[in-house]
């Protein structure tokens, strides 16, 4: 963002002098949306089950973190402060707050009032962050950190922070080379030595394609397959000009599947055809499997989502093909299993596509830690 952007006050409230100033304005805002409720004849409740906070260095990223905060007002009531870093400015911390206000009940019965700051850092504030966001949370509530962005391990803002947070919640769908930085996610959760929960939107974004290559060895008949896989291909989309490569979901499709059947590496991740991966990983019975990871452009996709799999096996002398497609309808995948080349079995399903709203939604319900996701990331590490 350019030096001397100014902020839009009609979407994130008016400018406070500080954190008593901010906090009479809230006072003064409850009360006012409480004089209205009255006027219309429905009660107002003020509540706050946890503390958010977003960090962003887009502005676009702060927006849409925002209007994701209003939609979850009812589900998830919460004092979300949402710090917005302009590198680019040399003033101090402006604060901006605005309390949303919505019917959450479809019979408008009931109105749900919650809390959301703005803290605009503008410039180097690396060591003043932390000290503009304690303030502000309300005690004895748990803390969630929604970085957006890659996190810089080894920043002192980030640092302070995440010392503050109970669950830390990222999104590597917006990562910069993945196979560099989930390495560093990886290095961050070990780190936290359950001090803090940790997730990753992209993550549960994996979830039905997870969910359809573990039910393909559910089937007795099929499940010797697992121990003799010879080969795996994941394609994930890119725009159509192939600028924008984002493997994160498809890596970590990698990551689940060598930490779930005990694979390690024989070779580290390496370029190839134009964003792709290609790279050999051991059995424990120390047989290769080829990995291909794969830059595909998909109408209707989304930049990194994955397009599809295949995964190669033998088992005595069949060879078989375990594949899952989307549709041309997104919102659809097509599991197929082919024995020695002939398609044995074959259905279509619903592909769930949650929004951004959704995924957050379902991250602040938890604060524990993932196991399995933290496993597929130090898979990721050796590979790396």
């Amino acid at each position: 963002m350019a030096q001397g952007v100014v902020v839009d006050t009609m979407f994130w409230g008016a400018r406070q002098g500080g954190v008593a100033a901010l906090e009479r304005e809230l006072t003064r805002l409850r009360r006012a949306q409480s004089a209205h409720a009255r006027e219309l004849g429905r009660p107002l409740a003020r509540a706050s089950v946890l503390n958010l906070i977003v960090y962003a260095d887009r502005e676009e990223h702060a927006r849409r973190a925002a209007r994701s905060i209003a939609d979850l007002a009812l589900r998830h009531p919460s004092r979300a402060i949402v710090v917005l870093v302009d590198r680019g400015a040399r003033e101090g911390v402006d604060k901006r707050i605005e309390m949303h206000c919505r019917l959450p009940i479809a019979d408008g019965a009931r109105l749900v009032c919650y809390e959301q700051i703005l803290v605009r850092a503008h410039g180097d504030v690396e060591d003043r962050l932390a000290s503009a966001v304690i303030p502000l949370l309300v005690p004895d509530l748990p803390v969630f950190l929604w970085w957006t962005g890659t996190p810089p391990l080894g920043s002192r803002s980030f640092g302070d922070l995440l010392r503050l947070t109970d669950r830390l919640v990222v999104d590597s769908a917006d990562f910069a080379r993945p196979e560099l930085t989930l390495p560093i996610i990886a290095r961050i959760s070990e780190a936290a030595r359950g001090r803090f929960g940790l997730t990753d939107l992209n993550w549960t974004r994996l979830t039905p394609w997870r969910e359809i290559a573990t039910a393909f060895f559910d089937v007795p008949s099929w499940r010797l397959f697992l121990d003799g896989i010879t080969g795996l291909r994941v394609g994930f989309a890119v725009d159509m000009d192939g600028r924008d490569i984002h493997p994160s979901q498809a890596l970590l499709f990698v990551g689940w599947l060598a930490s779930r059947l005990g694979w390690r590496p024989l070779e580290t991740l390496a370029p190839s055809e134009a964003g792709g991966l290609l790279f050999a990983i051991a059995r424990p019975d120390g047989a290769r499997i080829m990995v291909r990871v794969r830059p595909r452009f998909e109408r209707g996709l989304e930049e990194g989502d994955i397009s599809g799999i295949r995964i190669q096996a033998t088992s005595t002398s069949e060879l078989a093909e375990f594949v899952v497609k989307r549709q041309p309808s997104p919102r659809h995948q097509t599991a197929t299993v082919l024995l020695n080349g002939q398609p044995r079995w074959e259905r279509t399903m619903p592909l769930p596509s949650p929004a951004i709203v959704e995924l957050i939604g379902e991250e602040l319900s938890i604060l524990g830690s993932d196991r399995t996701y933290e496993a597929a990331l130090a898979a990721l590490v050796e590979l790396a």
